[in-house]
């Protein structure tokens, strides 16, 4: 019977893409100016210009296979594969203490939820902003405004809940919203949001319009006497919904007017070198590890960069 490959084959194709990018790296460096002939422009600089653009893009694309969940040694392999190097030595596992199977869980689950809350900020930030510019297809609607608003801050208090379970610390604070990771897969959401037409944003917006989310206070974490809240926690919470909001406000605006393009990684040439034109790039309700990010899910809330 054949084993199932254990790598999801969107990382695969991102860790040949990268593989890719790095042996024709080596091979136009090899041709070296004289034996460059790829425009009719001066020979030196287009050899120059395509070096540094395939640097780019190789640099580009482990970007966002990082914030995507693809382990570092896996990149690093892939980049030494396609330069023809031998590939390097997996590192010596950290000595950092594993978390218990229950704090494994709960982080599990609030990576979920976490997920979503970010989605949902990306989602009305856009919105909001084409409501604001005008030309929007849609009007504002506060009824249904309010309601989205609501199911945020109920998203909100199950991640609250699930942090408390789970005793979080402050560095588990910055790995799951504050680490570098984090920060390219929000770029990256920017980046495709942006891309959205009117009709898809108004439609995910009203899909998280729906109050259809499981319990703010999960029924398997434990919880005081009175069955208010969790039990244990560190007070150590999530950014509110707004904090949310605004963030997501400032990289649509900046990623639309090029600050994105201006940094070292150049996401919109990543995006496009990552993920070919005809993909369907989704934001479901799956985690970045579990997710194919090739079909959107059915359902767009709950326990899908």
């Amino acid at each position: 019977m054949t084993q199932p490959d254990p790598v999801p084959q969107w990382k695969n194709e991102l860790l040949r893409r990268i593989q890719d990018l790095a042996a024709e790296f080596v091979r136009v460096e090899a041709l070296g100016a004289d034996g460059y002939d790829g425009t009719d422009g001066a020979a030196d600089q287009d050899w120059l210009d395509h070096l540094d653009a395939l640097s780019a893009v190789r640099e580009s694309t482990e970007h966002i296979a990082r914030s995507l969940g693809v382990p570092q040694p896996w990149i690093e392999r892939a980049r030494d594969l396609g330069a023809g190097r031998s590939p390097a030595p997996d590192p010596e596992p950290a000595a950092e203490q594993a978390p218990s199977e229950a704090k494994q869980f709960y982080l599990d689950m609030l990576s979920v939820d976490l997920w979503n809350l970010q989605r949902m900020a990306f989602v009305v930030a856009a919105r909001e902003t084409r409501l604001a510019e005008g030309g929007y297809g849609f009007g504002a609607d506060p009824v249904a405004g309010a309601a989205y608003r609501r199911n945020m801050a109920h998203l909100h208090t199950r991640i609250s809940a699930l942090a408390d379970a789970a005793e979080i610390t402050a560095r588990d604070a910055e790995k799951l919203w504050d680490s570098a990771e984090v920060d390219d897969l929000r770029h990256v959401t920017a980046a495709v949001v942006n891309r959205w037409d009117d009709l898809t944003v108004e439609s995910t917006w009203r899909r998280y319009t729906r109050a259809d989310f499981d319990a703010a206070l999960p029924p398997y974490i434990p919880v005081d006497s009175d069955g208010g809240k969790a039990a244990v926690g560190t007070g150590i919470g999530p950014p509110t919904p707004e904090q949310l909001i605004a963030r997501a406000t400032d990289l649509l605006h900046d990623t639309r007017m090029g600050a994105a393009a201006s940094s070292n990684w150049h996401i919109e040439a990543a995006i496009d070198a990552a993920l070919p034109s005809e993909t369907n790039w989704s934001w479901g309700n799956e985690p970045p590890e579990t997710r194919p990010a090739t079909q959107e899910p059915e359902r767009g809330h709950g326990p899908e960069p």
